[in-house]
């Protein structure tokens, strides 16, 4: 059974194509690898047999490129903090400050930074993403495969302008990357399985981010299996509701680390997202929204990069 299915795959392989495999009836043909590991890992057979029946579950190229060789360009995040983004996230606080403060109260991470998370992730809400969770995480699993590996190569070597050796040593890199992300894409599958049980919404018409985060926090699964919460006491966490956002973010970064000195702050968000550039995005914004705090407000923070977020009081 087990050579049966990966003849189909085998035949992909070699001809360098998946396209005479993305037919419906085909994609256990097509998920092989990534289906023997979760059989093997003990994974309920309903979820797999739910993911391979829904019509929204397809391998996608697209994500294994972008999620391997997407790593190699630099991020930038300083749109995150002009003008027009610090007018929005100074409206955004204003407008759901009771909410901000609630979750400020409960666990001591100030509302300025879980705003300014909020915008940097979705624009508060305004940017969900449109790609299928489940198909995201399924087709990344298939990254460490011959045929995405060379496929990626391939990729990469139609922009690179380089010597060989550098070349060689970018091929390299593709050929860890590929392996790390099938390993991680695997441990969200691993948490999709819990997540099918736990969400208020069917996993398999979550929208979010080409990296498969979701929700106006844009969680991973694991994520949310770790540290969504329940911020209006219904029951559920729905992250893309507002309440359950905002209380998740700051419970995400009081969970990982969030306290009074600057290196706990910092690696808090670090711990959200593993980009300097994004840690130092998130802050700064965070500072400009509380720039012009009036004086009766004197209980708000502010950003200075010297002094520990939970000193900054403002005169």
């Amino acid at each position: 059974m087990k050579h049966l299915l990966y003849v189909a795959l085998f035949i992909a392989i070699f001809t360098g194509s998946f396209s005479n495999l993305t037919s419906q009836e085909n994609k256990k043909e097509i998920f092989a690898p990534v289906l023997e590991r979760l059989y093997q890992a003990g994974v309920d057979s309903s979820f797999i047999e739910n993911a391979m029946n829904n019509s929204n579950v397809q391998y996608e190229e697209k994500y294994v490129r972008i999620n391997v060789i997407g790593a190699f360009k630099k991020p930038d995040y300083s749109n995150h903090y002009n003008k027009f983004s610090v007018k929005k996230s100074k409206t955004f606080y204003k407008e759901n400050f009771e909410l901000l403060k609630a979750a400020e109260s409960k666990f001591s991470v100030p509302a300025e930074v879980i705003t300014s998370v909020l915008w940097v992730e979705t624009r508060h809400g305004g940017y969900l993403g449109k790609n299928n969770i489940v198909s995201v995480f399924f087709s990344t699993a298939m990254a460490n495969t011959e045929y995405n590996i060379q496929m990626n190569k391939d990729a990469l070597k139609e922009k690179f302008d380089g010597t060989e050796e550098e070349l060689d040593s970018l091929y390299q890199k593709i050929e860890k990357r590929a392996e790390k992300k099938s390993n991680w894409a695997f441990e969200q599958l691993l948490a999709l399985e819990k997540l099918e049980k736990a969400s208020p919404i069917d996993i398999y018409e979550i929208k979010g981010s080409w990296a498969g985060a979701f929700g106006m926090s844009q969680f991973l699964p694991s994520s949310y299996m770790s540290w969504a919460y329940d911020g209006d006491g219904d029951g559920k966490v729905n992250l893309f509701e507002l309440e359950d956002a905002v209380f998740s973010v700051a419970n995400y970064l009081k969970t990982n680390g969030w306290g009074e000195t600057e290196k706990e702050q910092k690696a808090a968000v670090h711990h959200y997202n593993n980009s300097n550039a994004y840690v130092d995005a998130v802050l700064k914004l965070a500072s400009l929204i509380v720039d012009d705090k009036k004086e009766s407000d004197s209980s708000y923070l502010k950003v200075d990069f010297k002094t520990p977020l939970n000193k900054q009081l403002i005169q």
